[in-house]
């Protein structure tokens, strides 16, 4: 081979190399997405059940301040 291929040759096993680690990266990337929305989710779970609790309590207490009125 010509100097010229070998050049040729290095610079596309390079851009190759380069793409491998791109889509490692982006899966990688994606992986954790999902992950920290997944946690995101389930603390807005935890915070609509927190939210819920407190409406039966002051709904609880309201009652029993309208038997108290009585």
């Amino acid at each position: 081979m010509e100097r010229k291929d070998k050049v040729v040759v290095a610079g596309l096993v390079l851009v190759l190399i380069f793409i491998i680690i791109n889509i490692f990266s982006t899966v990688h990337t994606m992986d954790d997405y999902e992950a920290r929305k997944q946690s995101g989710n389930d603390r807005w779970k935890q915070v609509e059940n927190r939210i819920l609790q407190t409406e039966e309590k002051v709904n609880s207490l309201e009652e029993e301040i309208e038997e108290w009125k009585k």
